[in-house]
């Protein structure tokens, strides 16, 4: 899949969850009570604040360096949801990053993809995870997704599938 599909099937979704229905769900009069909420829509909910996760002190550039199995090149800014490593392998370099996300996007990239046939599952990780090849448009390499619904998400990518899944695994731990 192109790196736009995935850019819009990710923006539809945030602008179904963001607007919801036309329907007013509230009836007018005195003795209005509110709708309840539909379960769909509380599961879409993420039950944690997101953005006080920090990757880089969740998931260290030392542990990711040493799961890839080489030197760590940079010293990525604290304080942020997601990280980025960039590591010296031989006579390579890779780059990996962390970031924990809302769900609902990713799980909507992930049922696209699985419709496709382009995923292989991961076991023992929440309600879905899932690595996948990420098309050159955005670097190429690998990427694992592993979803707990409702909650969060983490994804992980890089150059090499191994250290993918070990670092979405250890993102994982950190939160569990």
């Amino acid at each position: 899949m192109d790196k736009i599909s995935r850019v819009g099937i990710a923006c539809a979704t945030l602008l179904i969850a963001a607007c919801g229905s036309k329907e007013s769900s509230v009836p007018a009069g005195p003795a209005a009570t509110p709708a309840p909420v539909p379960a769909e829509a509380a599961a879409s909910a993420p039950a944690r604040d997101i953005a006080a996760l920090k990757a880089c002190a969740l998931v260290t550039p030392a542990e990711v360096a040493a799961i890839v199995g080489g030197k760590l090149l940079n010293e990525p800014p604290p304080g942020f949801p997601n990280c980025a490593y960039v590591i010296e392998v031989g006579d390579e370099t890779e780059s990996y990053h962390v970031a924990y996300l809302e769900p609902a996007p990713l799980q909507a990239m992930v049922d696209y993809e699985a419709a496709n046939g382009s995923v292989e599952r991961l076991d023992g990780l929440w309600d879905e995870a899932v690595v996948l090849p990420r098309d050159a448009a955005t670097g190429g390499g690998f990427s694992a997704i592993v979803i707990r619904k409702g909650d969060i998400a983490v994804e992980a990518w890089g150059d090499r599938k191994e250290p993918v899944v070990a670092i979405a695994r250890l993102a994982v731990a950190r939160v569990d």
